[in-house]
């Protein structure tokens, strides 16, 4: 226990120095960081309840930001493993610091487009009974043909046909 005279005029001890977090936030993880004795940065992530107080004996260099961990699944949740009792953010299977509720957590799932309607043109080969299929993606028109290979531009005859429908 610390002793009165240890103490500033504020309860805490002396050298203490206090970041505080935005109103109406009572509980939040912090991403602190520090230099250890070698000069090195060392960063962790630690919960306070209130204002995050910082002591000596951190190093000469000390900076503390308010943390959330990050989730682009669809779907997201805190599952705590009954065997090791650790949290984890699911689907991601993250471990996150056991005080860590669904307020520290931001959720921005990834947005997929809707995907580019195909169209496909199917032709029957000249030359023997196979079949050959033209693919528009987006602008781009493929055909599984030889002739779209061995062409400069890559256009067969077939392609060349589509083309003229497609105008």
């Amino acid at each position: 226990m610390i002793g009165k005279n240890l103490r500033n005029k504020f309860g805490a001890p002396k050298g203490a120095s206090y970041i505080y977090p935005n109103k109406g936030i009572k509980v939040m993880l912090w991403k602190f960081t520090n230099t250890n004795k070698y000069g090195n940065l060392r960063s962790r992530i630690v919960h306070s309840e209130g204002a995050l107080k910082v002591g000596r004996g951190f190093g000469s260099f000390q900076a503390a930001q308010r943390f959330r961990y990050e989730s682009r699944s669809p779907y997201f949740g805190l599952m705590v493993l009954p065997a090791n009792g650790k949290k984890y953010l699911t689907p991601d299977w993250i471990e996150v610091h056991p005080q860590t509720t669904l307020a520290d957590i931001k959720h921005e799932p990834v947005v997929v487009e809707a995907p580019v309607q195909k169209n496909e043109w199917v032709f029957e080969s000249s030359s023997s009974d196979s079949f050959y299929k033209v693919r528009q993606n987006g602008l781009k028109l493929t055909c599984t043909c030889p002739g779209s290979w061995r062409a400069a531009d890559r256009r067969c005859k077939h392609i060349k046909e589509v083309e003229k429908l497609i105008k």
